[in-house]
């Protein structure tokens, strides 16, 4: 067998293609992700790409720990049966069903309703400060860490399902769109080359992971989009979507983009966790 047989797979004008971006010091994950879009499967571009940087004696690409939901579709945590739906490998996400159950979702939205809502902001790239922003037309609620025995356990049953340290979460958000209002594509993760997103990235590190549990559902509208790759994920009640903020060498995932699409009938209302790479207080 072929040592680079993989590299080769694909012909002359992609094997140099890679070793020629290799060279360049390219992120091996913008390398990944073109050559999937030119037709390559996954794990042929993975051992691919080890096979040029090997051949180049350039470092293996080491994939770094992150957040995780296992690869069972049936998972019992912490007392709840959680099913997963869907997967989808780039970006990394797992829409799943079941999270919470119908009353810690109307528990957890009376606990936001009595704190009161407010006009969701944005971190503000140039100054690191919360602004509002025509982007982002929710209203919502920051809850505290463990602020009471509910929050508490969802908290834990989220570090458990994602196998990450309750330690690393920020505290729960609670979001609420009515008709007309959405959450235009954005990343959730700071833009480590802004002047802003060094405060936030002092404290915790980067986001490396996301989840959005669906705590009502809007009749029309209301998914949680991936324009990148054509994928918009509509959860059930107590459902959610999890997805990597990071790829898996730790560079910013820019098919990470996502956006909550415009309610068109009812209300949603959803609850965001977000974890980081450290402990966060």
């Amino acid at each position: 067998m072929n040592a680079l047989e993989a590299l080769e797979s694909h012909g002359p004008a992609w094997r140099d293609w890679l070793l020629d971006n290799l060279t360049k010091q390219c992120r091996p994950h913008d390398l990944l992700v073109d050559m999937m879009k030119g037709g390559w499967l996954v794990q042929q571009a993975e051992l691919a790409l080890s096979q040029g940087q090997a051949l180049l004696n350039q470092p293996a690409s080491r994939t770094i720990l992150r957040p995780t939901i296992g690869p069972s579709n049936q998972l019992h945590v912490n007392g709840q049966d959680i099913r997963v739906m869907s997967r989808l490998t780039n970006p990394q996400a797992v829409v799943i069903a079941e999270v919470l159950s119908s009353e810690e979702c109307e528990e957890l939205i009376a606990l936001a309703m009595s704190k009161g809502l407010n006009a969701s902001d944005v971190v503000d790239n140039d100054s690191g400060e919360r602004v509002l922003h025509q982007g982002r037309t929710s209203t919502s609620t920051n809850l505290t860490k463990a602020e009471n025995t509910l929050v508490a356990r969802i908290e834990q049953r989220l570090a458990d399902l994602t196998a990450w340290p309750v330690s690393h979460g920020e505290g729960l958000q609670v979001l609420r769109y009515t008709p007309g209002q959405e959450y235009r594509p954005h990343f959730d993760w700071f833009d480590p080359s802004a002047k802003g997103a060094s405060l936030h990235l002092q404290n915790g590190g980067q986001r490396v992971a996301t989840t959005v549990i669906y705590l009502r559902v809007a009749e029309e509208g209301g998914g949680t989009l991936f324009p990148e790759v054509g994928f918009e994920a509509c959860p059930p009640q107590g459902g959610a979507v999890f997805f990597n903020n990071l790829d898996p060498y730790g560079a910013e995932d820019r098919l990470s983009l996502h956006a909550g699409s415009p309610v068109t009938r009812g209300t949603k209302v959803v609850c965001t966790y977000w974890q980081r790479e450290r402990p966060f207080q």
